[in-house]
């Protein structure tokens, strides 16, 4: 019989993350995803360009019920990423068998692991689409790990169930199905594709995706743009090395889970299928971070030996524990001043798109009075997001942005005699303007090097032709 799940183990990890995460959920600002989902959640569909429609809903559900506070639309990515913790627990619950002892302390390592990565405290500050595909992909291997040492068929509902809400968080679940299947042959678990209850499962997820899967077939697969659009071999050659930067200084505990499971046959399935992701993201050019779902199950693994030799290891796993949080805690969350941060946004850049984005509009503001009844538009959906969130309080209008899923939230019409573009190179314009001039340039006020900082706010005149023809010219994916 499996033993309990060890709470009282397993509690204090969470309760630091969640005191970590809540503490630092409304330290700089919002990201730019987040404005940019903030609109989507009022543009509610089945699909988007560049993403399926789960966070947008939950964004619409969070701020129904409390507002449109940055630290309102943390609680999700929070408690998605308590739920890396659960599940990294619940993952060594299943791998260290019958013997109670082992298996309270191999669930609460593993806890402790996923809570000092950088997969929960950064993963859990910002609320973007990797947040939930993280949660979703470790829900399906738990899910998996358990039918494979169960070998009840009715999993593959829950498993199908899964992944259906996952893919309408983000379609990169069919990445993991994909790695799963292939590595089923390969490592001598063939029966499972001839087992009824998988194809059920198949279906159950396929059924689940519908909204999105026949949103993006009526619209001509945009994603299917984005994904070449953001592939680059940068993300190939960083992909090795990122993976080693998640766990931080308790990586090897993930290695060492790694080995353990390649070295038993009931489990060899999972080592083959996470060396088939990485192959797929590198193949694809996809980014460093899509296989990030696989750590709880590989640190849960890892804990699982660890629980084993804990004398021998205990110096070794403590000393690195305490390195980890520190490393995750400096490079995730926003917890350094930003007067400190500023030295050091290579660390992680993300951050520094949450920062300025009030004096931003302030700067698009004050141009704008300037020519009143100008069109506004935005080169990307951070900055048109932005425009969103503070500029009705500044008298600005509606800002458009022809980039990514942003660009079917309207567009303008006919031709405008100023239009107040924001974002945009000198020179990139004159294609449809004969006449562009940079009036200011934006400064978000602390140094921050950020995508925004320098960038221009032009009034632009002579229109050459009616926005019905700009629009489809200017779309951009990135």
């Amino acid at each position: 019989m499996t033993p309990r799940l060890a709470w009282a183990r397993i509690a204090p990890p969470l309760l630091l993350a969640a005191t970590v995460l809540l503490a630092t959920a409304g330290r700089y600002g919002y990201h730019r995803d987040e404005l940019y989902f903030l609109v989507a959640s009022r543009h509610l569909a089945f699909g988007y360009d560049d993403q399926p429609p789960l966070v947008p809903l939950i964004i619409r559900l969070e701020t129904a019920i409390g507002g449109d506070s940055v630290q309102v639309i943390r609680v999700a990515p929070m408690l998605f990423a308590l739920g890396l913790i659960l599940l990294a627990a619940l993952c060594a619950r299943e791998l260290a068998g019958d013997d109670p002892i082992r298996s309270r302390r191999a669930q609460g390592l593993a806890a402790l692991a996923t809570a000092c990565s950088l997969l929960v405290l950064f993963g859990g500050h910002l609320f973007v689409t990797s947040t939930p595909d993280f949660f979703f992909w470790t829900l399906i291997l738990w899910l998996v790990l358990r039918y494979l040492r169960t070998r009840d068929d009715r999993l593959w509902y829950a498993i199908g169930a899964a992944a259906g809400v996952g893919t309408l968080n983000n379609n990169l679940i069919a990445v993991l199905a994909l790695a799963l299947l292939l590595a089923a042959p390969l490592t001598g678990q063939t029966q499972l594709l001839r087992r009824r209850a998988v194809w059920g499962g198949v279906a159950l997820a396929l059924v689940i995706a519908s909204p999105d899967l026949i949103w993006q077939a009526t619209h001509g697969l945009p994603e299917f743009r984005m994904a070449r659009h953001i592939s680059s071999w940068d993300e190939r050659i960083q992909l090795i090395p990122f993976q080693l930067e998640t766990g931080t200084a308790l990586s090897w505990v993930w290695i060492v889970g790694w080995f353990r499971l390649r070295a038993d046959q009931r489990y060899r399935l999972f080592a083959f299928a996470y060396l088939l992701t990485l192959a797929l993201v590198l193949v694809t050019g996809g980014k460093r971070y899509y296989p990030a779902g696989w750590y709880p199950l590989l640190l849960a693994a890892g804990s699982v030996w660890l629980a084993d030799q804990w004398p021998r290891w205990r110096t070794t796993f403590v000393v690195t524990a305490v390195i980890g949080a520190l490393v995750a805690l400096v490079t995730g969350p926003p917890v350094l001043p930003i007067s400190v941060y500023r030295h050091l946004t290579g660390l992680n850049g993300e951050n520094a798109e949450t920062i300025g984005w009030p004096r931003f509009t302030d700067t698009v503001a004050t141009v704008y009075r300037a020519h009143p009844g100008a069109t506004l538009l935005a080169e990307n959906y951070g900055e048109a997001g932005a425009l969103a969130r503070y500029g009705p309080a500044l008298g600005l209008p509606t800002a458009y942005a022809d980039h990514n899923g942003y660009a079917r939230f309207g567009h303008p019409t006919g031709v405008s005699a100023t239009t107040v573009a924001v974002g945009f190179k000198p020179g990139v314009l004159d294609r449809y303007w004969s006449s562009c001039v940079v009036i200011a340039r934006i400064d978000n006020g602390v140094g921050v090097a950020n995508q925004e900082q320098r960038r221009t706010v032009q009034v632009c005149t002579g229109q050459r032709e009616p926005w019905e023809q700009i629009w489809p010219a200017m779309l951009r994916y990135s």
